[in-house]
């Protein structure tokens, strides 16, 4: 499996990213949104939700957790309410302020930007 948000892969600069949501806080004074999307066995465990507590530990933000809709041909698949749930209830109780985004325009494969060509 492979990882996308190991902090100290210094491929990924996410450390870059941290400092520029921090300075723009620091400018504006705006709480940050992250918007997170979970997938099924790729980001939705505990220890997924760890490596997000460790990026958004120092920064004035909310969660967004957002369900991924299922498309025809695509290797990914929507993480169960259970996981999402599990997922959201450990951030929470870490002391971050995390929403679940839920699910519209599945039914046209539409939802989140996922928009779909069919044949």
């Amino acid at each position: 499996r492979q990882r996308q948000m190991c902090i100290r892969d210094s491929s990924n600069n996410l450390e870059s990213l941290k400092s520029s949501l921090q300075y723009f806080y620091k400018k504006t004074n705006r709480i940050i949104t992250l918007e997170y999307i979970i997938f099924k066995d790729f980001n939705d465990s505990i220890d997924d939700a760890k490596e997000l507590i460790i990026f958004a530990k120092d920064l004035k933000c909310k969660i967004n957790i957002i369900e991924y809709n299922n498309v025809e041909g695509l290797n990914y698949n929507k993480a169960s309410e259970e996981k999402t749930n599990q997922f959201k209830f450990y951030l929470e109780k870490r002391g971050l302020i995390v929403n679940i985004r839920k699910s519209r325009g599945e039914d046209i494969d539409a939802a989140c930007g996922q928009l779909a060509n069919k044949a």
